[in-house]
């Protein structure tokens, strides 16, 4: 009999520690929707009070320490967002977006080294990345390496070039659906990558960007 007593006490208290957890994670993830809005808004100051609270109520959640180490990031405190982003980037090995916010605050701390190891990784997995390249040609800048610094940014402008086609038909596409504002921004943003689509965005009777070339 007392075993079967003790029986339901340990499954009570174990329900009720579900409970809590389940109660806690939603507690968390409202914290962290509102953590976000105040990020967007650049309110950096109330995210971190939201944030601190959301992994208060779930210390597990990466979603959460990553929007942390972002907003140290943006508040200029560097050292703290790199050891977040890296011990995050650890367990987290393929997320790229991680690891680029590590190399930026690797090299707003000058440890130009250190960025230049994960700007190397981070090809070895994605050579068509632009950003990777222009991170390069940031630390070289820094570094006072004219040539390595050239080089990198003719290596971004050639990933960048496919993104011309992209923004064209999205230019169209807002065209298309009357949306003159969007169509001219992406029309904008295809001519910076590549001049040579101005003669696509002539305006012509029931077709006003030209045939997609």
């Amino acid at each position: 009999m007392r075993l079967i007593k003790l029986f339901w006490v340990a499954a009570l208290l174990l329900a009720c520690a579900s409970l809590l957890s389940c109660a806690n994670k939603k507690a968390a993830g409202i914290l962290y929707i509102k953590a976000l809005e105040s990020y967007r808004q650049k309110d950096f100051s109330t995210a971190e009070a939201f944030i601190n609270q959301s992994l208060k109520a779930d210390k597990k959640s990466k979603q959460a320490v990553f929007l942390k180490a972002k907003i140290h990031l943006f508040q200029g405190q560097f050292q703290t967002a790199a050891k977040l982003f890296s011990d995050l980037y650890k367990s987290e090995s393929d997320n790229k977006d991680i690891q680029r916010y590590l190399i930026q605050s690797l090299i707003f701390l000058e440890d130009y080294e250190s960025a230049k190891k994960e700007i190397q990784e981070a090809l070895k997995k994605d050579k068509g990345d632009w950003r990777l390249y222009f991170f390069a040609a940031t630390v070289a800048a820094k570094e006072k390496k004219a040539d390595e610094r050239l080089e990198s940014l003719n290596l971004a402008k050639n990933a960048l070039a496919p993104g011309a086609q992209v923004y064209f038909d999205l230019a169209f596409s807002w065209q298309s659906l009357g949306i003159d504002e969007k169509a001219k921004e992406y029309r904008d943003k295809c001519l910076c990558l590549d001049s040579s689509y101005q003669a696509f965005f002539k305006e012509e009777k029931n077709e006003p960007y030209g045939k997609i070339p």
